[in-house]
């Protein structure tokens, strides 16, 4: 009678990689870190881009409202509405001279 010789799967692979296939575990390892790193810098960047777009959001609303601080302001200290107001709510008037150069 024969024997069957049972083996053991995992040592023979073990065996296989520490033995004969360092390099290729090398390998292995060194495109696992790769892919790692490629996944991290992705990451990054897509948040850099999504920070990117809120700070262009932001900037694009400042600029509005600077523009619309910068048209009422020239509206405000426009000087024929200045002198309406003076006359109307502070009953303002030009004052003239006389000839004797007293107020009239």
């Amino acid at each position: 009678m024969t024997e069957k010789k049972q083996y053991n799967l995992v040592s023979i692979i073990y065996d296989d990689l520490c033995l004969y296939g360092k390099w290729q575990l090398l390998l292995l390892l060194l495109v696992l870190i790769t892919a790692m790193l490629v996944v991290l810098v992705t990451y990054q960047t897509r948040s850099m881009i999504i920070d990117r777009e809120k700070l262009v959001l932001e900037k694009n609303n400042l600029d509005t409202e600077w523009r619309s601080l910068i048209l009422e302001e020239k509206i405000l200290s426009h000087h024929n509405r200045i002198e309406r107001i003076a006359m109307d709510k502070l009953q303002m008037h030009y004052t003239e001279l006389t000839q004797d150069n007293t107020l009239y």
